[in-house]
């Protein structure tokens, strides 16, 4: 159960569309379907580097005060609901998710998606809120188990966006759908940690 989360949280965050998303869909609009897949490898991998390392930090910590798990839980909750509202937050600030992709970029793939996906520290608190649900058991096979989930699910999205980009490349101009990803994912996001709110109160 808890992998089937990770993987549908992997898919959530990356549905939170941010640079990196944008890079992936104008490569995909620009400089073709082989490009923007690797891009979306190179994403999709480091989001399961910060995977890794955010669950094995959390999974220590979770069997290191056992006595707090309670706690752990209910700030992991605050800071999924955080997460969420950030990234709502900044789809409304963001304006260039609501512009055209007729000026022409650079041909940026794997390298360049990967160093940049680890530039972004949001991607570090939502996963490490992420752990602090994993009641069942935590140890570090289960780690690995979870990160390769999360890499799963952002690999699927971060496609299905290289995709569109080829499929829309000649429609750029009313490319507006990144703009609702993103509240989407915010929200559900939000809904994440809302959800492990009703748990504790069980």
């Amino acid at each position: 159960m808890e992998v089937i989360k990770a993987f549908i949280f992997g898919f959530i965050l990356s549905l939170s569309i941010g640079p990196i998303a944008l890079l992936v869909l104008n490569n995909g609009i620009q400089h073709g379907y082989t490009v923007a897949v690797r891009s979306a490898i190179g994403a999709a991998l480091a989001d399961y580097c910060y995977a890794l390392i955010s669950f094995i930090v959390g999974t220590w910590i979770i069997t290191s005060f056992t006595d707090y798990h309670y706690q752990i839980i209910l700030l992991s909750s605050w800071g999924l609901i955080f997460v969420g509202f950030y990234m709502m937050y900044g789809a409304l600030q963001n304006t260039r998710l609501l512009t055209n992709f007729s000026q022409p970029t650079r041909k940026l793939g794997f390298r360049a998606a990967f160093y940049l996906t680890l530039a972004n520290p949001i991607a570090v608190i939502a996963l490490s809120a992420f752990i602090g649900h994993a009641t069942d058991h935590v140890d570090l096979l289960f780690s690995l188990q979870l990160a390769g989930a999360i890499f799963t699910g952002s690999l699927v999205i971060q496609c299905i966006l290289a995709i569109s980009g080829s499929f829309f490349k000649d429609h750029f101009d009313t490319l507006t759908f990144p703009f609702y990803l993103q509240l989407l994912g915010g929200l559900m996001i939000c809904l994440f940690g809302v959800y492990n709110f009703v748990e504790l109160a069980k």
